[in-house]
Parts: structure tokens; C-alpha cells; sequence
């Protein structure tokens, strides 16, 4: 079965498979700081080895000047010094889009150079194109000292390696790789339908899980940071609250699932969501109002093997970008 290709834009070549690699999300934004996943793959088994969020700065330059200006190198800690790191970049200028044409990254006008990368799964299809201004890949390539480990292999932007954890996971292949899948960001949520393990339609829609975190804490009169715990309480029904912020995010969901029916000729009946950080619940009954048909939850580390001393517990939704950065990598053989 043919699976989607990874939309990585490579930044070391080597003969021999990536077996040993760390997940980095850059730009994240994250009080813990920056997300990291340390996985390694012998005789076809994916496990865990170190997992956590690292004190490091990454906030992500927004002009060729301020990336000129930045001297920052990282040395990760012992734990996460794999010989190899996939960098995950969270990026309001990034892109990652269907291509409308053969000729759609030339013809559009971009104030400054990009890094991009595009895949076609089948001759039918528009190209998966990702992109990241050259001074923001730059910035990143630079972060890992020269001569220590890690070295950097992979540049990805986030949404991209988020669809990675899913493309990998068990319940891809269960449905045959034909799904409608959700990857919930703080601002956004990633829409992605695949038709026979191929990534036909990509998607963005500007409601993430702080959108029902304010709708929550203003409807409570609570602090956002409370409003997680109502989210997960069996006390309340938050879905009230929930119902109108989701609505026009699981109608873009619908609109996917008719296109896959129109140009594919393929009825989905399998949904899924990963990133929630709380309420996945609630997100489910919603979405069963709407489309009649459940919405699966499912975790960035499902299929990798996990230890008591790498195990990512609370803070596991946090880590999809990471994860998915380092499993392109991981399969990409």
C-alpha cells in the first residue's frame, strides 16, 4: 500500500535509514518550552526514549533582519542527544497548501525568497506544497552547534510533521487509509482527508483549542487557564458553550468529507482528532450532532513503545509536532 510522503525538506543526506532522531518544535510558544521527542527504531519498533519540554529559546525571527541578528545555539541535554534532530518550525509565515496549478508557486508574489516542497501522490491529484521563508530555515539550521550532537537532517513546518503522527499510527491502516483526520493547534485546526493512504485534500481552519478555552472562561467568568479543568469536570456540560465555536470548523470537516465523495468517489465514515488538550469528549458529542457519525481520538505516540522514564503523560497532546517531526524521519526509508 502506498503511503503519503513526508513533507520534509532534508538537510542531511546518508545512505543508511534516520534509526535514532529527535522531534523539535520551534516557535511553539509554550511557557515549558520547547517540545522535544526523542524516538529511536530498531527491527521495525518504534520506541520512546527521552520526552519533555527543553529551556531553550526559540522564538522564531519575523524578518531577515532579526534572523541576521540572532546568535542562539542550542546544546541539547544528554538525554536528547540523538545523532540526528527533525525541526518542526511554527510559523505565522510558513505555508502549507494544495497547489491550484502547475505553476502556482512561481506565479504567486512573495516578498522574500522561500524554502519549499512539494509531493504528489497520484497524477490526479494537486501537490502538497509547503513552504518556509529561507531567513526562518536559515535560523533553524543554525540552532544545532556544528561538530555536536544532534545535527539537524529534517526542516519541517509543524501542521506538516503534525500529519506525520497519523499517516504512522495503527488507526491509518486499520481504515485502510481512508479518513478525514483533525490536528488541533492553540489558534488553528489542520483538516486532512486521505483516499487510499494518499493526502488528497489539506486544509486550515482558524479555530484551535484556545478559541473553546475563552469561549468557556467568558461564558464562567473563570480565567482561561481554569478552563481546561471544566472541559474535563463530569460536573458541567460545557457543550453549549463548545456548540458554536465548532460548528463552522466541523462544517469544514463535512465539506472535506463531500469532496472525498465527489472527486474520489469514496464515502469516509471514519473521523479523527488529535492535539485536545481537554474536553475530546465533548468535541465528539458535537461533531456526532452534526455529522451522525463518531469523531476518534487518537494520541501522536499511538504505536511507539513508551517507558516509565519516557513517558510523556498531561503533556502528550503538546508534543504532536515533535513527534510527527521525528516519525518522517523515522519512516522515511
Amino acid at each position: 500500500m502506498m503511503k503519503s510522503a513526508p513533507i520534509t525538506a532534508k538537510l542531511t543526506s546518508q545512505r543508511k535509514p534516520f534509526t535514532d532522531v529527535v522531534g523539535l518544535e520551534l516557535g511553539a510558544g509554550f511557557a515549558e518550552g520547547v517540545p522535544a521527542v526523542r524516538l529511536c527504531k530498531r527491527e521495525g519498533k518504534t520506541e520512546v526514549l527521552a520526552v519533555g519540554f527543553l529551556r531553550l529559546p526559540d522564538t522564531v525571527p519575523d524578518t531577515a533582519a532579526a534572523a541576521d541578528a540572532a546568535h542562539a545555539q542550542w546544546q541539547l541535554p544528554r538525554p536528547f542527544q540523538a545523532p540526528f534532530a527533525a525541526l518542526a518550525v511554527t510559523s505565522k509565515l510558513a505555508f502549507l497548501r494544495n497547489a491550484t496549478g502547475p505553476d502556482d508557486e512561481k506565479s504567486e508574489r512573495k516578498p522574500t525568497d522561500f524554502r519549499s516542497v512539494s509531493r504528489i501522490s497520484a497524477p490526479d491529484l494537486p501537490a502538497i506544497t509547503a513552504g518556509l521563508p529561507e531567513f526562518q530555515a536559515a535560523w533553524a539550521a543554525r540552532l544545532l552547534v556544528e561538530g555536536h550532537r544532534p545535527t539537524a537532517c529534517s526542516l519541517q513546518v509543524s501542521s506538516a510533521a503534525a500529519i506525520n503522527c497519523f499517516t504512522c499510527a495503527p488507526a491509518f491502516n486499520s481504515v485502510s487509509g481512508t479518513a478525514v483526520s483533525l490536528f488541533v493547534f492553540a489558534d488553528h485546526t489542520a483538516l486532512a482527508a486521505f483516499h487510499d493512504s494518499r493526502l488528497v485534500l489539506y486544509r486550515e481552519h482558524p479555530v484551535g483549542y484556545n478559541h473553546l478555552r475563552v469561549a468557556v472562561s467568558a461564558q464562567m467568568h473563570i480565567e482561561p487557564e481554569l478552563a481546561d479543568a471544566v472541559l474535563e469536570d463530569t460536573l458541567i456540560d460545557p457543550t453549549p458553550m463548545l456548540e458554536p465555536v465548532l460548528r463552522p470548523l466541523f462544517r469544514q470537516v463535512e465539506i472535506s468529507s463531500d469532496y472525498l465523495q465527489r472527486r474520489r468517489n469514496c464515502q469516509s465514515k471514519n473521523f479523527f482528532v488529535c492535539g485536545l488538550p481537554a474536553g475530546a469528549k465533548y468535541w465528539s458529542t458535537v461533531f456526532f450532532h452534526m455529522m451522525n457519525l463518531p469523531l476518534t481520538v487518537f494520541s501522536p505516540f499511538d504505536g511507539i513503545a513508551k517507558s516509565a522514564t519516557a513517558d510523556p503523560g498531561t503533556a502528550t497532546p503538546f508534543l504532536m509536532a515533535a513527534v510527527g517531526a521525528a516519525r518522517a524521519v523515522l519512516e522515511d526509508v
